[in-house]
């Protein structure tokens, strides 16, 4: 039974993780991504799944970065950018327990 607990789990976390990396390939392509009416529906499921299986250190960052974008604060954008990707990257790998 708590086998299939932590399972399930790594399962709702993995899915959480990974809904940032459309958010994060769209800005890769297109540096005007904000204005791109495909970006907001990527970050609102993204938010989602970071507020209900996310960690608080996950959540900062993208509300930080969120709140950089309806500002149009992009150096401020970037500055979180510059914390959360690594951060997911890493905790996707260390879930999946690749080292």
């Amino acid at each position: 039974m708590e086998k299939d607990v932590a399972a399930k789990r790594l399962e709702y976390r993995q899915v959480a993780l990974r809904s940032f990396l459309p958010v994060w390939f769209r800005i890769q392509k297109n540096r005007q991504a904000f204005h791109d009416p495909a970006f907001l529906p990527l970050l609102e499921e993204a938010r989602t799944n970071f507020l209900l299986y996310g960690f608080q250190d996950e959540i900062e960052p993208l509300e930080a970065f969120i709140r950089a974008c309806e500002q149009g604060e992009l150096a401020q954008a970037n500055d979180a950018l510059a914390v959360l990707v690594p951060l997911i990257r890493e905790r996707i790998r260390k879930e999946l327990e690749i080292f």
